[in-house]
């Protein structure tokens, strides 16, 4: 009988077993380390132990897996011969970068009633996550609810948030979650094996030995359970983090509008209303975030009885985005912000006696120029150039840039920037302020205007602002489908239903189906044009 030395701290009912470890990963994010310091980990501990790096995405964002079997040491001349892939529910452990990616193995069946499922419930969102316009995010409940369904015992720790919380940068998640997987139970090995591999690894030692033992401590310490109960920030604690980030003028006046939402809102809505209140002061000021409330209002008003208020929420989600569209005062803000540059500063692990420079490339075109300037001027001279007789005279076919490489991090750099975030306070007088607010104007008296015909018209109406996006020639190109989306699709079918005495039902699906096609392509709405003048023709037929 084969026996196993002593040294190996093993479940003897599962001596005679491999032990198999999965780790789906992002790619990039330093999951071949993370796989590197298990298997010393078993190589110390005394194991035979095989790794293997499947093909994916690696060093480009997307998915990608690792595979780990081990299996103690025995006095046998016959080695051990490992699998070269992961068999569906016959893991024992998977220890995950990001939580879709957990979904992602777990809908492939990888997760078993004997599954150990370590993982980190941030997210990295996915293409196909991106790209609908409308809300395409995997619900965070749903990966939880599969992750304790395929699973003996489900550790979910926010990995991303714990290491900015201790001031390390993003890629100290792996060793975070390793000092959980070490503190689960789930391997009978010391703390100081996974210390000692981390140290003959040799990556990032002295900081990533640091985040193991945060992992370990947080696991330990049960604060992993206690943070699912207690999800989320408190409100308390939510109100007092962004007014330390808001100028100290503005923040007794917003005060009474946080008072106002307390009052006046449900607890679904409150926090999303505030994140609003804020973001817009910031942007502009407290008088703009007054404004935002009042178009709120207007809507909830029509919303009061709906119970899950789907139609105030989408709303104020889009239009607390559209409001804060990035023109290049806001742009200039954001690149002379001190806080991106100590975000950069951890991001790239450098220490406080490093210098470094950050060169940002900028190339705006000349609508982001002239939009910055009085609206007063500059919409005569505009609609000048878009008569027949100037675009005869100089028929310009090539887009004008004004290409700028400025180091930020310089003096010089620096206030240039400075220099452009003064004309804030003329922002509203200027042309884009002008063109972008009274598309906001349509947008909000439509939502109000459909909402009292059918309520789940006014909410694809509300859900459609979403189609708003980018900057330059992305962002006009969303500005007109979402003109033509109102004019010539929505406006006229619930124009025809309505005439016809019925529901808004063709009006409900065709237009869903005609923000699929606008999300899909670049022509999408003319495709969904001409889908509602074949409709419209075969209706009148």
């Amino acid at each position: 009988m084969r026996e196993i030395p002593q040294n190996i701290k093993i479940d003897m009912d599962k001596k005679n077993e491999l032990l198999k470890i999965l780790i789906p990963a992002v790619g990039g994010q330093g999951g071949g380390v993370l796989t590197e310091w298990l298997i010393q980990v078993f190589l110390i501990e005394g194991f035979e132990v095989q790794g293997v790096g499947l093909p994916g995405l690696s060093q480009r964002g997307g998915s990608t897996v690792y595979y780990i079997e081990s299996y103690p040491k025995v006095n046998s001349e016959k080695p051990i011969i490992f699998s070269q892939y992961p068999l569906p529910g016959d893991i024992d452990i998977i220890l995950a970068q990001e939580f879709l990616e957990l979904g992602r193995v777990l809908e492939l069946g990888y997760g078993s009633d004997k599954t150990t499922v370590v993982s980190s419930t941030h997210r990295i969102y996915s293409t196909l996550e991106k790209l609908p316009i409308t809300r395409g995010i995997y619900s965070e409940e749903n990966l939880r609810k599969l992750a304790n369904a395929f699973s003996d015992k489900f550790i979910g720790l926010n990995a991303l948030e714990i290491a900015k919380q201790n001031g390390l940068g993003e890629l100290a998640i792996n060793a975070i979650l390793l000092g959980a997987l070490g503190a689960s139970g789930a391997l009978n090995i010391d703390e100081a094996s996974y210390l000692k591999a981390i140290s003959q690894v040799g990556v990032g030692v002295e900081t990533n030995i640091k985040a193991f033992r945060i992992g370990w401590d947080y696991v330990k310490s049960n604060k992993y359970n206690l943070s699912l109960i207690e999800s989320g920030t408190k409100w308390d604690e939510f109100k007092k983090e962004r007014f330390e980030k808001l100028h100290p003028d503005k923040r007794e006046e917003l005060l009474y509008l946080i008072f106002e939402i307390e009052q006046e809102y449900p607890d679904v809505l409150r926090e999303i209303l505030a994140e609003a209140l804020f973001r817009l002061a910031d942007y502009q000021d407290v008088w703009y975030s007054k404004k935002y409330l009042d178009s709120i209002n207007k809507i909830y008003r029509l919303d009061r009885n709906s119970g899950d208020f789907m139609l105030t929420e989408m709303f104020a989600k889009n239009l607390a985005l559209w409001m804060s569209y990035e023109d290049g005062i806001r742009v200039a803000e954001l690149k002379i912000n001190p806080e991106r540059f100590k975000r950069i500063k951890k991001e790239m692990l450098l220490r406080d006696n490093q210098l470094f420079h950050v060169t940002d490339y900028l190339n705006p075109d000349a609508e982001e120029i002239y939009g910055l300037l009085p609206n007063l001027f500059v919409s005569p001279i505009v609609k000048l150039t878009e008569t027949r007789l100037f675009q005869k005279i100089w028929p310009r076919k090539k887009k004008i840039t004004f290409p700028q490489n400025p180091t930020t991090s310089s003096f010089i750099g620096s206030l240039r920037l400075w220099f452009l975030t003064k004309f804030k306070r003329f922002r509203p007088y200027s042309y884009r302020f002008k063109k972008e607010y009274s598309l906001m104007n349509k947008y909000s008296q439509s939502v109000e205007r459909f909402s009292r015909m059918d309520y789940e018209l006014g909410c694809l109406v509300a859900k459609s602002g979403n189609i708003i996006k980018g900057y330059g020639d992305v962002r006009r190109r969303t500005m007109d489908s979402f003109n033509r989306l109102l004019d010539n699709i929505i406006n006229p079918l619930s124009e025809f239903e309505k005439k016809s005495g019925n529901s808004f039902d063709l009006t409900i699906d065709t237009g869903e189906k005609s923000l699929k096609l606008i999300s899909d392509s670049t022509d999408g709405i003319d495709k969904a044009v001409e889908l509602v003048n074949k409709v419209l023709e075969r209706k009148a037929a």
